[in-house]
């Protein structure tokens, strides 16, 4: 009976460790799939994911965990720099970025890393990259990188992904339009964003 036991463990230990990284975000519906099925992305913790094809993944769960995994194919990361600098014992100063996105297209099994292109080393300069922030995804494998596209928020990432998907090819589907798109963006604005786009609208009347 011990022996059954034990083998029982052991199976299922081996069944679990071969779906998703342990400690990685599933960012795909359904229940877990084996790791050569998926895309592993990690990233060190002065990057957040703030959108992965315009999907929150969910802040408080990436706070502890420096992964994801996503199905194969194309998609956009929204990300963002963020470090906490202490001056002292008492007095600390927190560095943002603006987001930047990055697109890309990936197989199944593949593995990315995320990282600043250069990483900040000291406040001073992570000031600077905040304003003009530049990352680099690398494929573990082949060693390629697809550097990102400043943009001013994860809205626009989804934006940036629906446009490029829309003209690949040169022609448009019929059933996307600007409309489709401005609908879009106003569905994932935030209410200062949506009041600060009204406040634009009547300046434009005038």
């Amino acid at each position: 009976m011990r022996l059954w036991w034990w083998f029982a463990t052991v199976l299922s230990a081996m069944a679990l460790s071969a779906c998703s990284t342990p400690g990685s975000v599933q960012m795909y519906d359904g229940p877990a799939r084996p790791a050569q099925e998926l895309v592993h992305i990690s990233f060190p913790e002065q990057v957040q994911v703030l959108a992965v094809d315009g999907r929150e993944p969910g802040n408080l769960l990436l706070q502890r965990q420096q992964g994801l995994d996503l199905l194969p194919g194309e998609h956009v990361l929204s990300v963002r720099y963020v470090e906490l600098f202490r001056m002292g014992s008492d007095d600390h100063e927190i560095v943002r970025s603006r987001p930047a996105a990055l697109r890309f297209t990936a197989q199944a099994g593949s593995r990315f890393r995320i990282e600043p292109s250069p990483r900040p080393a000291n406040l001073d300069s992570a000031k600077r990259f905040g304003k003009e922030p530049a990352f680099s995804l690398i494929e573990e494998a082949s060693g390629a990188v697809t550097p990102s596209t400043s943009i001013k928020s994860y809205a626009e990432a989804s934006l940036i992904d629906t446009i490029s998907k829309a003209f690949d090819g040169g022609t448009a589907p019929a059933a996307t339009t600007h409309l489709d798109l401005l609908k879009d963006v106003w569905g994932r604005a935030t209410p200062e964003e949506r009041a600060g786009f009204r406040i634009w609208l009547d300046e434009q009347g005038k």
